[in-house]
C-alpha cells in the first residue's frame, strides 16, 4: 500500500511540473495599496492639515487602480487598465496614475530590452533600455497568494538608493521572469506581489495560458531616447518650470 501511494504522488507531481513547464502565456491583474505613501508623508506630525488630506486621498484613489501585466513566453506589457476611473478629480487621478506606473511598460526578455512609453504634456516619450541586473536576496520565506505558494526575495535598499528595502514574493510555479513595472528578467518566477516604498502591488486575478491568445504589440516605427536622455529631458522641462516662478 505505502508502495503504491508512493508511486501516485511521484506521478501526480510529475504531472503538475508538466503542467507548469507548459505555461505559454498569462494575463494579471494587480490592485495597489499607497497606506506606506500615506503614512510617510504624515509621520513627522508637521505636515499642514490641507497636505494631510491629500495624501490621504491619494492613497484611498490608489484603492481603486488595477494594473494589468500580459506576457508570453519572451515578451511582456505592463499598463494601467484603460478606461478606469479611479477618483471624482481628473489631476488626482494622473497623480495616482504617475505615482504608480510612469507609463506603460514593454518587455523583451530575449532581447534583454525594455522600453517605457509614457507621455508629458502631451508629448510622446520612448524610453529604451537593457534590463537592469539585481541582485536579488532569495530567502525560504514564503506564503500563499491566490492558489499560489511564494517565495520572498529581498532588494536591498544600498541597491536601489530607496528609502526602504525592495520586497517581492515570486512564484516559481509560473515560470517565467516578468512583473510590475520594469521588475522583470531577475527572479525565477512571476512576481505576484512587489512591495516598494510609494506603493505595493499584489495580483488579484491570475489567468494562465487564456483562450484568447496573447499578443504583445511592440510599438513599432517610433523615435526612442535613453534613459540618459530622458533625464536630461526632464531637467529641462524643471528647469523651465522653475524659471516660470520668476
Amino acid at each position: 500500500m505505502k508502495k503504491y501511494s508512493l508511486t501516485y504522488i511521484i506521478i501526480a507531481l510529475f504531472g503538475v511540473n508538466q503542467i507548469f513547464a507548459q505555461i505559454t502565456s498569462g494575463k494579471v491583474l494587480y490592485n495597489v495599496n499607497m497606506e506606506g505613501f500615506y503614512k510617510d508623508g504624515v509621520k513627522d506630525g508637521k505636515v499642514s492639515p490641507e497636505l494631510k488630506r491629500m495624501f490621504r486621498m491619494t492613497a484611498d484613489a490608489a484603492n481603486n487602480i488595477q494594473l494589468e501585466l500580459l506576457f508570453n513566453q519572451e515578451q511582456s506589457i505592463f499598463q494601467h487598465q484603460k478606461g478606469l476611473s479611479i477618483s471624482d478629480y481628473e489631476e488626482l487621478d494622473e497623480l495616482v496614475k504617475i505615482l504608480t506606473s510612469d507609463g506603460t511598460y514593454y518587455t523583451d526578455i530575449k532581447d534583454g530590452t525594455q522600453l517605457l512609453q509614457t507621455f508629458y504634456e502631451g508629448r510622446e516619450y520612448n524610453v529604451e533600455s537593457e534590463i537592469e541586473k539585481q541582485d536579488w536576496t532569495l530567502t525560504k520565506e514564503k506564503k500563499q497568494i491566490g492558489k499560489f505558494l511564494c517565495y520572498k526575495a529581498i532588494l536591498d535598499k544600498s541597491n536601489t538608493g530607496l528609502n526602504e528595502d525592495t520586497i517581492a514574493w515570486y512564484a516559481p510555479e509560473i515560470p517565467v521572469s516578468f512583473g510590475p513595472v520594469d521588475y522583470v528578467g531577475n527572479l525565477p518566477g512571476l512576481i505576484l506581489e512587489l512591495q516598494l516604498p510609494i506603493a505595493t502591488y499584489t495580483a488579484s486575478k491570475v489567468e494562465l495560458n487564456p483562450k484568447k491568445e496573447v499578443k504583445i504589440e511592440w510599438p513599432q516605427d517610433i523615435e526612442t531616447m535613453t534613459e540618459e536622455e530622458y533625464k536630461s529631458e526632464g531637467e529641462k522641462v524643471k528647469a523651465q518650470l522653475d524659471g516660470g516662478w520668476w
